[in-house]
């Protein structure tokens, strides 16, 4: 059990990376600074991230990220960019997060190798809602700007639930993979038909 609990916080911590690596780093920092949020014994490495200098750095990452994700093709730029920092920061707090559990290291591993793929998944997923509601119209209509909070608020949330209730959290990391595979099918499908409509438009 404590196994599977370890691991709802793991993939927690990713998931909520894979959406926004800066606001995971700032709620689980500033709960565990504030004392609203103690730390068990063996995940006393998680301590580092209520150090002033990380929560300083996280706040004004966190604060260039929300406006750049406000701001129509800006967002696309800045989640390109970050198809490789939100999965390697995923993988950071998971070693962070596994560090002082004793799990075989084999084990230790296989967490790594899971939360790093679950940032990325949720990446995609989020970059995929974000092709799609652009291809619509969304920034027009604003959809973009809402979507964007959602994601902040689903990573504000999950980020400190990972430790309190990792369990639920567990399940609802399997629920949110998998509207992130729909999401990134379908923004494949979108660049596929915009390939196709240019090369169409070529030929002719």
């Amino acid at each position: 059990m404590k196994t599977l609990a370890l691991l709802g916080t793991t993939l927690g911590f990713a998931f909520a990376a894979g959406l926004n690596l800066y606001a995971t780093v700032l709620v689980v920092g500033g709960t565990i600074r504030l004392g609203w949020i103690t730390l068990p014994s063996h995940l006393s490495s998680l301590a580092v991230l209520a150090d002033p200098t990380v929560l300083i750095v996280a706040g004004v990452l966190y604060a260039v990220e929300f406006m750049a994700d406000k701001i129509p093709a800006v967002d696309h730029v800045w989640d390109g960019l970050h198809t490789v920092v939100r999965p390697l920061g995923a993988a950071w707090i998971a070693w962070r997060t596994i560090g002082g559990s004793g799990l075989p290291e084999p084990v230790e591993v296989a967490f790594l190798l899971a939360a790093g793929g679950v940032a990325f998944s949720t990446h995609a997923g989020k970059a995929g809602t974000r092709l799609a509601t652009a291809s619509v119209g969304g920034h027009f209509f604003g959809f973009g700007v809402v979507l964007s909070l959602l994601e902040d608020a689903i990573a504000f949330v999950l980020a400190p639930l990972s430790l309190l209730m990792p369990i639920l959290v567990l399940v609802i990391v399997v629920v949110g993979l998998i509207f992130a595979f729909f999401m990134a099918h379908a923004a494949w499908r979108i660049l596929r038909r915009r390939r196709e409509a240019r090369e169409s438009a070529a030929a002719t």
